[in-house]
């Protein structure tokens, strides 16, 4: 078995512990997920597949929410709060290009944290390829975001390993052909990746 690429997940696996703003827009404005789950079960999803901006969409969402700042500070806070990078995720990555491992980032953003991650979060530089759902048209779980890793890193099925919390996305590249392993903790995926190298 020879491994040639990695796909990490963003948010789970490299961004962890994840969701923080969430937990902070409900301690401290009120803003709850009940609240909050009508506009990320929705049309967000549009601006993850870069059908639309978060300018176009959230504003009359941040109003029902009862949000008193403007919305470049939603988007501001957001960015910062979540700004959380897993370091030993990263220094595995970087042994593994050492090693000659292709890296990849894996994840379904809107393209202002798709952005964020580029530079701020430093991803450009730490990843060899960022495959970001806004950018490409397609979003996990859905095949065509597969298939479009597949044909920029022109490898074979059983050549790629992906990493993901979550098990629909886990599921859809094992369907694929692809090794695909759940990551719940640092240790088990260590552990994971043994059996592979």
């Amino acid at each position: 078995m020879t491994i040639k690429a990695i796909c990490f997940d963003a948010d789970g696996v490299v961004v962890n512990p994840q969701l923080l703003y969430a937990k902070r827009l409900d301690e401290e404005c009120g803003i709850t997920r009940e609240m909050t789950h009508s506009f990320f079960g929705g049309i967000f999803n549009d601006c993850l597949v870069g059908k639309a901006t978060l300018k176009d969409v959230l504003p009359p969402f941040l109003r029902r929410w009862g949000w008193q700042a403007t919305m470049e500070t939603f988007i501001h806070d957001w960015m910062i709060t979540d700004h959380v990078i897993d370091e030993r995720v990263i220094e595995v990555i970087q042994r593994l290009r050492g090693q000659g491992i292709t890296c990849c980032l894996t994840t379904n953003q809107e393209r202002n944290r798709a952005a964020y991650m580029r530079t701020a979060m430093g991803f450009l530089d730490i990843f060899d390829h960022l495959f970001i759902s806004c950018e490409i048209g397609a979003q996990k779980p859905q095949l065509a975001y597969y298939q479009h890793i597949e044909n920029t890193l022109g490898l074979k099925k059983e050549e790629i390993l992906f990493f993901d919390d979550g098990l629909k996305n886990v599921k859809a590249a094992y369907e694929l052909g692809w090794h695909a392993e759940i990551y719940t903790t640092f240790e088990i995926f260590e552990r994971s990746l043994e059996k592979y190298f």
